[in-house]
């Protein structure tokens, strides 16, 4: 009986470990990929801006160039 719970307990701790480190390796990519993911929301979110920056600019300044 005790040989049993002995097994028992070692098969608990390694199916632990195994999902444990299984776990963290798995948080470590989606970490990964969040970082990434927000580094690219974050160039888009520049290139909008200055997207809409440079259309207020065109609209706000007089065109002093064209022919009438």
């Amino acid at each position: 009986m005790i040989l049993a719970l002995e097994v028992l307990g070692i098969l608990t701790m390694c199916t632990i470990m195994f999902v444990s480190i299984w776990g963290f390796i798995i948080m470590k990519q989606m970490l990964s990929q969040l970082k990434y993911r927000n580094y690219l929301v974050e160039k888009l979110t520049q290139y909008m801006y200055f997207l809409t920056k440079k259309d207020d600019g065109s609209l706000t300044k007089p065109d002093n160039n064209k022919k009438e």
